[in-house]
């Protein structure tokens, strides 16, 4: 927004105003990605965008989670009042406009990698029948509280984990250290990529108390590999970094992360200092743990 704009509109319009901005921004940047991609979205691709503002990121990262909460909306609302909601109704549960609800139906129909959970009306759009069954097996498999926005600033989350080698890992044991916690599955590809850079600034930033560890996703996203799989996987690629088995409680605490690899820097005294998600080169990686380690 330009600065000149906050002299002529009232300062309680302007937040409005940035959010319908943004808003607009967004929905032609995801609808251009569909008409390039045959109907595929890459949400961290966009999050990470730099051609975004904070506030269309924040807006951005508000869709996803609602993409999320959609199915358990549709069927709540379906139980209770025994009538299927309306992209108005959808819109007004959520706060975000019916073109916003539109389009991310949209993005359900015509994504592969989502099972088919309503029929939709060719004519007026609104959704004429749910799929309750895949719904209730959407919801149990993804559909929690998804959350990707406003994690900077907030209290890391309790957890209490077993690594690799059999032992407890939980916030009393890393209590007072600058963190980096990195998910991650195994056969991931940017995980591939990403685990060297953790690696090594694990070892060149230890004696700044700082420190890698991995939480595994492996069990609760349904990957089938072994023990000796994920060992053979590090070893392959030398890293010595810590690594803990992750499990239902933490992945929700942690707002049910659907990306990887998704990254938490925390400072030492247990506060969320930046959230990243997907791939980020070395350089990036340092100049914030170099800040993380500075400012505590």
């Amino acid at each position: 927004m330009k600065k000149v704009l906050f002299f002529l509109i009232p300062f309680w319009l302007a937040p409005l105003l940035a959010q319908s901005t943004a808003e607009e921004k967004v929905l032609q940047s995801v609808q251009q990605m569909m008409q390039n991609d045959d109907g595929t979205v890459i949400f961290s691709e966009l999050y990470n965008d730099d051609r975004f503002s904070s506030e269309e990121k924040a807006f951005l990262g508000r869709l996803y989670e609602i993409f999320f909460q959609i199915p358990l909306f549709l069927k709540s609302e379906y139980e209770s009042t025994g009538e299927i909601p309306t992209r108005s109704h959808i819109a007004s549960g959520f706060g975000i406009t019916p073109q916003s609800v539109d389009l991310l139906l949209m993005v359900m129909e015509s994504d592969s990698r989502m099972p088919t959970l309503f029929e939709r009306n060719p004519l007026s759009r609104e959704i004429e029948s749910l799929q309750l069954a895949t719904i209730d097996a959407f919801i149990e498999r993804r559909s929690g509280e998804v959350k990707v926005t406003q994690w900077e600033g907030q209290t890391l989350p309790a957890f209490e984990l077993t690594t690799f080698q059999g032992e407890k890992i939980g916030n009393r044991d890393l209590a007072e250290k600058n963190l980096l916690i990195y998910f991650w599955f195994t056969g991931c590809p940017p995980c591939i990529r990403i685990a060297p850079n953790l690696d090594y600034l694990d070892r060149r930033y230890s004696a700044s108390n700082f420190q890698v560890i991995g939480f595994n996703a492996d069990h609760v996203i349904g990957v089938n590999a072994t023990d000796q799989q994920r060992e053979a996987y590090l070893q392959e690629h030398n890293l010595s970094f810590a690594n803990a088995h992750l499990d239902q409680a933490t992945w929700e605490a942690f707002g049910n992360v659907q990306i990887f690899p998704t990254l938490f820097f925390v400072g030492s005294d247990g506060t969320i200092f930046r959230h990243m998600i997907n791939y980020q080169d070395r350089e990036t990686l340092e100049s914030i743990i170099k800040a993380l380690t500075q400012a505590r």
